[in-house]
């Protein structure tokens, strides 16, 4: 399923044995543009609650009727994982002990976005020793040292740079539920299409992030905007505007 992540910032939080959280944000790999983390605010659920991090790994379902996600975890189980300052980034040595604590494989040990695997779900039912060993079976030079995750909140609103002139800015990102990968981009193109027409672009179309000059480069040209498929949220999961889309876009 596809999601607009503005649709479910603000859904609540539900652990198996009750609300925990509203989520607040969400932590995306910048590389794999991949959500890596769901930024979550329990202190109306757990006593002294504060700002936790949950991975989309122990996901069980999104209602978005009732407007929640459901994961596979207890109260008692978030109450005591890793604290997290927000305003600290998050590392990969903080990664570390945080997939420890949960019995979590390692994402960043595979070739995919999550590994070895398709969907992260899959990581729950790893024993993160193994991982541990075949991380240290690599050669040094090839050892993650570091991530790129960045806030989803930052990245909106951000100008887009084409070749030839900005044409727009980041109004949303579309997320695959099943992977909890990014395939999709609404760009407002207020710039250079009249009323402020939103349309479509993929990941593979922006060259670089400035998170410095909060902008986003891509080789994509004023014209080649204008010809982008128009977002329309109703048809989001509708498999003929979906391929319409995937169309359109590898034409770019």
């Amino acid at each position: 399923m596809y999601a607009g992540l503005r649709d479910i910032k603000r859904f609540t939080i539900a652990a198996t044995d009750g609300d925990i959280g509203i989520n607040k944000d969400f932590l995306f790999d910048d590389r794999a543009w991949t959500v890596r983390y769901m930024y979550v605010d329990t202190h109306k659920w757990l006593p002294l609650g504060e700002k936790v991090l949950i991975s989309p790994i122990s996901l069980r379902h999104i209602d978005m009727e009732e407007e929640k996600i459901e994961v596979n975890l207890t109260k008692k189980k978030v109450k005591e994982s890793p604290s997290i300052d927000e305003h600290q980034t998050v590392s990969r040595a903080y990664e570390e002990l945080y997939y420890k604590y949960f019995g979590y494989g390692y994402y960043w040990t595979g070739p995919g976005a999550w590994g070895e695997y398709a969907h992260p779900t899959a990581l729950s039912q790893i024993n993160p020793t193994i991982a541990i060993e075949e991380l240290e079976k690599t050669d040094l030079t090839d050892k993650p040292k570091s991530n790129h995750l960045r806030s989803i909140d930052e990245l909106q609103g951000y100008t887009i740079k084409a070749s030839d002139g900005s044409f727009g800015q980041i109004h949303d990102v579309i997320l695959d539920t099943e992977n909890w990968e990014i395939p999709l981009i609404v760009v407002d193109t207020h710039q250079i299409l009249p009323g402020g027409k939103k349309v479509l672009i993929a990941p593979k179309h922006i060259d670089a992030i400035n998170w410095l000059e909060q902008n986003i480069s891509s080789h994509l040209s004023e014209d080649d905007i204008k010809h982008c498929p128009e977002y329309d949220p109703v048809l989001l999961n509708d498999s003929a505007y979906q391929a319409k889309v995937k169309t359109k876009l590898l034409a770019l």
